[in-house]
């Protein structure tokens, strides 16, 4: 009886042994949606232990990404290189922490992360070499964008989801470009346009800059029929490019990447009763009045079971594009303007990541939940075999008390980077040298304006210029 006891205490600690980020990244979202970018990375920055060892990776991702949006540029890459290590190391690791989660969910096993966010991280370490004056450097995130995607094809024989990106391949082209790599960035120019028309998880047509750019380089290096070709096929409109003046590129961040909640599914039964309930779990005040009401349904059943999904949110942004404007010295706008592209979907590509893996998710929580359901029976059957006149009724608690943990333990994995944005709109401009203020102006869908700010860029002869900015009105 004793062994019975500690196979019930052991279930029900397994069981109940999780841990949740909900409240951390509700003020973090709060301050990432009035783009209190300072106030939200002191926060990440002081909450390493909210992470916890299971989500080190996470840690670093946030944080690396808001050093980036706050200028730290070197920290930021400091902390990314943390993020990168973590992630080799768990490559190759099997799953073998996955036994545990049999048992609970797949919340108590490290977060392992996936290799497009692997890729967002390269995109961003180019962005800080670069605004640090680090071209070569950024050429080196360039390589290891390409070495990534290498492997996850050799490694998968083809058959993963993500083995190509059209925007990063785009961006990487204009890192070639910026570090006189012309040959590397025709060709990541090359397959940006292939991945934009035939292998596009982003859903977006091809930038006009892009096939600008690949026109350009194509007459650059000689490739004269080449040049013939796509101009063609795109009637391509080369920018009218200022011989005494250099180029300004503008990747705006907008919105913040959908986040997972959780979809449960609750089945029980009451002296041959059924009950049935489904529903989405969108935020703290639901998950926790849900948690009430489960427990006191699988607490009464005789029978129990629950299964929950994760799921993608959007939120609501209501910035869709942007128009900058350039200032004259008096503060006026001259008239010229310019529009943005959207040149990267992230929360579409999250989304359909997710529905890559639906099959094997279900597939493993059910497999989960029933298995938990069989061994709770299991042990309940052996109380009520050991039941006497001083322990009767020791079942019914026991049947209870496993229904009631496996009614707070049953939870989706809802982990993800949560302070990705969920598109990248860009903007290049070519300007005089010397020093310009940019008004921006963040418009709906019905190019209504929501927001602006200024900036000032430093225009070079013959170099790029970056510049960055991020939006969010709810």
């Amino acid at each position: 009886m004793k062994k019975l006891y500690s196979l019930l205490t052991l279930f029900i600690f397994i069981m109940c042994s999780c841990s949740s980020l909900n409240s951390y990244y509700s003020k973090l979202e709060k301050d990432m949606m009035t783009n209190h970018t300072e106030q939200a990375q002191s926060l990440t920055s002081s909450s390493e232990k909210s992470y916890g060892n299971k989500n080190k990776l996470l840690y670093y991702l946030d944080l690396g990404f808001l050093k980036h949006l706050s200028k730290k540029y070197e920290e930021s890459n400091a902390v990314f290189e943390q993020a990168k290590q973590i992630y080799d190391e768990n490559y190759t690791k099997s799953i073998s922490a996955g036994t545990v989660s049999l048992f609970s969910n797949d919340n108590v096993i490290p977060y392992y992360g996936n290799p497009y966010e692997m890729a967002y991280v390269n995109v961003f370490c180019a962005l800080n070499y670069i605004l640090q004056g680090k071209d070569n450097e950024a050429v080196v995130e360039a390589r290891q964008f390409d070495n990534l995607l290498k492997k996850q094809v050799t490694d998968s024989k083809g058959k993963a989801f993500y083995t190509d990106d059209p925007f990063i391949r785009y961006f990487m082209g204009i890192v070639y470009e910026n570090a006189g790599y012309y040959n590397d960035a025709l060709v990541s120019y090359k397959l940006a346009l292939k991945n934009y028309e035939h292998a596009n998880e982003y859903n977006l047509e091809p930038p006009k800059d892009l096939i600008s750019s690949l026109y350009y380089l194509y007459t650059k290096l000689g490739f004269s029929q080449e040049a013939k070709d796509l101009k063609e096929q795109y009637s391509v409109s080369v920018p009218v490019q200022n011989g005494n003046g250099g180029e300004v590129i503008i990747v705006n961040y907008n919105g913040l990447s959908p986040k997972k909640i959780d979809h449960i599914t609750e089945m029980s039964f009451y002296k041959a009763w059924p009950y049935f309930t489904s529903a989405k779990i969108e935020n703290d005040e639901q998950e926790k009045a849900q948690k009430v009401i489960s427990a006191v349904q699988a607490g009464i059943s005789d029978s129990y079971l629950k299964i929950a999904f994760p799921q993608y949110e959007r939120y609501e942004n209501r910035i869709s594009s942007f128009i900058v404007e350039e200032l004259n010295f008096e503060n006026k706008e001259t008239g010229l303007q310019y529009k943005s592209y959207e040149a990267s979907d992230i929360g579409t590509l999250l989304i359909n990541a997710l529905q890559d893996e639906t099959s094997s998710v279900y597939a493993k929580t059910i497999a989960r939940a029933v298995g938990r359901y069989v061994l709770s029976k299991v042990i309940t059957d052996q109380v009520r075999q050991h039941e006497n006149k001083d322990t009767y009724g020791l079942s019914i608690l026991t049947n209870s008390v496993l229904n009631i943990a496996n009614s707070l333990i049953e939870k989706a994995d809802k982990r993800s980077w949560r302070t990705l944005p969920e598109q990248i709109n860009m903007s290049r401009i070519y300007l005089p040298e010397g020093i310009h203020t940019l008004n921006i102006k963040y418009l709906d869908s019905s190019s209504n304006v929501v927001s602006q700010e200024q900036i000032v860029v430093h225009v070079e002869k013959g170099k790029k210029t970056f510049a960055i900015t991020k939006s969010f009105k709810s």
